[in-house]
């Protein structure tokens, strides 16, 4: 995956986000993630309401999803 290619995904909707470790993360929009060219520093919540950062390669990331808008 490269960088353009993530965004370009991500502006049009939320994303899931498949790794080559079998492993799934969800990108509800644009202003959840940063991306440079080699990691994107992902935003979300835990168990416990907490924000965190996963940081994701990109060349590890093998294809996406797009997922239906919630209402």
């Amino acid at each position: 995956m490269d960088r353009q290619t993530l965004l370009a995904e991500v502006k049009q909707g939320p994303i899931r986000v498949f790794m080559n470790d079998g492993t799934w993360h969800d990108i509800p929009s644009v202003e959840f993630c940063l991306v440079d060219q080699i990691v994107a520093s992902v935003l979300y919540r835990d168990d416990a309401e907490i924000w965190r950062t996963k940081v994701l390669s990109l060349v590890c990331m093998s294809r996406i999803e797009h997922l239906l808008a919630q209402a």
